[in-house]
């Protein structure tokens, strides 16, 4: 027990000692904070742009009452009684919380020919940049093909969000035309404002608070961000550590003083007792920010922000965070221990690292179906199941026995696996030279 001690003290204090551990740990926040910032400093620069589109209209009818639409957009932007538009327009958009739209000047582009030569012939000034894209309109209004736009980018989402209203109100008012009816321009506006709603989450409590999709998927992306880089980083490092002892020989001076069970089991704590640390600062600043923003009554607009970093989602998230890491951290061990090279080792370590970025990936997909078989399943699978079942949490706290089964599950495992890795370990560390197929591998561990 005492030299399986000394292994731990050792690695906890070489990597706590280093500077790049402190930067690291300070500047990944800050990192992270100035990224959101400069996105949404970006998207802004970006809407505040003068954006030239030209209208090739087969029916000779919309051109005028889209413009029209165009400058009531720009107008009613332009105004405070626009403060809450954008949410829930079009497709279930959320709102941005961005109020400003993009000014789209249009250019009625004459008919010469059919639609599709009017648009090529205006292809080239939309691929130099003199027009944003051309909008064509054809005769049938029922057709759900009958409005194309085309652009060399798809991703100014405001501007398409406006031009897609405008148009809806120009086709409206053709209609009520050609069915005699007449409304006037603000009055159609006032019927095709779109309802908005309030979504509010209920908690076991009872009480129910204001929380939108874009909220939940944030924070929760947010943490299995974080989960995701801690487990990946830590991995590795037990890895690179391992190999690098191995090759300059430190690795056969150290067992000659500890078993290589002690050695490996000291490798995983000492490392882990290193996050561990970086993550009790990670949760005392997000527990003092709680506290601060409770104590100078800013509740209101932070209720997404609290609820993200709750005592409770912060305790799920260190459960999670060491299971994950013990069960990780013992296959990169593994990885270490067979490989002679990074470069070898960079071939075993792939398929772990694709385990954990599938979860990650799919993040929107567990934060729109918490509670789907698909989600229930994975949360259960014990190599998805700390960053999963985490997300289920966060957005919809599944019931308990699910959560209880998901870490006795994850215990399980990580017992098979230490044994199974301790076998390969044993072996592996003091091999050289040729690295050894997977099946063999495999062999060793069986014992």
């Amino acid at each position: 027990m005492h030299k399986l001690l000394m292994v731990i003290r050792r690695e906890y204090l070489e990597r706590i000692r280093t500077r790049s551990f402190w930067l690291g740990t300070l500047l990944f926040p800050l990192l992270m904070l100035g990224l959101v910032v400069l996105q949404i400093v970006l998207a802004d620069v970006e809407t505040a742009k003068e954006l030239k589109v030209g209208f090739a209209d087969a029916t000779g009818k919309l051109g005028p009452e889209l413009q029209a639409a165009l400058t009531r957009e720009e107008a009613e932007a332009a105004g405070p009684q626009t403060k809450r538009q954008g949410k829930g327009d079009e497709a279930g958009n959320e709102k941005t919380g961005r109020e400003e739209k993009p000014t789209i000047l249009l250019e009625i582009l004459p008919l010469e020919g059919d639609l599709e030569q009017t648009r090529k012939r205006a292809e080239p000034r939309v691929l130099s940049g003199n027009l944003f894209g051309v909008l064509t309109a054809g005769t049938d209004l029922d057709s759900d093909s009958n409005f194309r736009f085309y652009t060399r980018s798809v991703g100014n989402i405001d501007a398409l969000r406006t031009l897609r209203s405008a148009l809806r109100q120009a086709v409206v008012a053709f209609r009520l035309e050609q069915s005699n009816v007449s409304l006037s321009p603000d009055l159609r506006l006032k019927i095709l404002k779109p309802v908005e709603i309030d979504s509010f989450e209920i908690k076991a409590q009872g009480e129910a608070k204001k929380r939108g999709f874009m909220e939940a998927y944030m924070g929760t992306f947010a943490f299995v961000l974080i989960l995701y880089m801690s487990l990946l980083l830590y991995g590795i490092a037990v890895m690179r550590g391992i190999l690098e002892e191995k090759s300059n020989r430190v690795m056969e001076v150290l067992l000659g003083s500890v078993s290589t069970d002690q050695l490996m089991t000291g490798k995983i704590v000492g490392i882990g007792l290193v996050g561990l640390t970086q993550l009790a600062i990670y949760v005392a600043t997000a527990t003092f920010l709680r506290v601060y923003v409770g104590l100078a009554s800013l509740q209101t607009g932070w209720t997404g922000a609290l609820d993200a970093v709750s005592p409770a989602n912060l305790g799920y998230f260190c459960v999670f965070f060491l299971l994950g890491y013990f069960l990780y951290t013992s296959m990169f061990a593994a990885v270490g221990a067979v490989c002679n090279s990074e470069q070898e080792a960079q071939n075993l370590q792939s398929p772990l690292v694709m385990c954990l970025v599938v979860p990650m990936v799919m993040t929107f997909f567990f934060v729109q179906n918490p509670d789907s078989p698909a989600a229930v399943v994975a949360s259960l699978i014990p190599i998805f199941a700390p960053m999963v079942m985490f997300m289920r949490i966060t957005i919809l706290t599944p019931p308990l026995w699910q959560i209880a089964l998901s870490i006795l599950i994850l215990l399980v495992t990580i017992y098979f696996f230490f044994r199974g890795v301790a076998r390969v370990f044993r072996i592996g560390v003091l091999m050289y030279g040729k690295r050894p197929t997977v099946p063999e591998i495999l062999r060793w561990a069986r014992g």
